[in-house]
């Protein structure tokens, strides 16, 4: 690697954790909140209250909170693949980056922790539901979190993301701690692969 690819792969790197941040501080704020979704009251709520009583819940923002999760991985495994001086095209396959991140930086520290968000058949709850009910992978990310439909006009199946409730704060809990200890990682290889960056 040299001095150019360090400094390419910093670029890279940035940008990934500063999505993830991101998502670590949406995520900690609706597990803070309980992530709930309805509101009991004597009297009649307005929708402008509704929605400021509800705006951490999940199903006010887990769509875009993914897509920034999943931009966020792809970002900072990029940057990996560039500090290693591979070129990169223009693929958002979560999958064939994780892979190719491997084959770079065997028994790594961040796959164990990236790969239940990626890979079929580990995926956490509710994204395995997610991508079982919208017959598609975590590698259809870009489009199935932008879009309520495919280009061939299947639509997603969104709901399993959705209204989880105090349920669902486990699932946010432990998003927090994975991007924590993401985080942390990627920082300590990233600093071993590129000193001086």
């Amino acid at each position: 690697m040299t001095s150019q690819h360090c400094k390419d792969a910093l670029r890279y790197w940035t940008i990934g954790i500063q999505y993830l941040h991101l998502v670590e501080s949406v995520a900690e704020k609706t597990s803070e909140t309980g992530n709930r979704f309805v509101v009991i009251s004597d009297d009649e709520i307005a929708l402008e209250e509704y929605m400021q009583e509800t705006r951490w819940a999940d199903h006010a923002l887990v769509i875009p909170l993914l897509f920034d999760f999943y931009h966020g991985i792809e970002v900072l495994l990029k940057g990996f693949l560039v500090a290693k001086g591979q070129s990169l095209k223009g693929s958002h396959r979560l999958s064939r980056l994780l892979a190719d991140f491997n084959s770079q930086y065997p028994s790594n520290e961040l796959n164990p922790i990236i790969e239940q968000y990626i890979q079929a058949g580990k995926l956490v709850s509710p994204l395995d539901e997610f991508c079982q009910r919208s017959n598609i992978s975590i590698d259809d990310y870009y489009q199935s979190l932008k879009y309520p439909e495919s280009m061939a006009g299947n639509a997603y199946e969104h709901t399993p993301l959705k209204y989880k409730g105090p349920k669902g704060v486990q699932f946010f809990e432990a998003l927090v701690q994975h991007i924590v200890d993401l985080r942390r990682k990627a920082v300590s290889l990233g600093r071993s692969v590129c000193p001086f960056a």
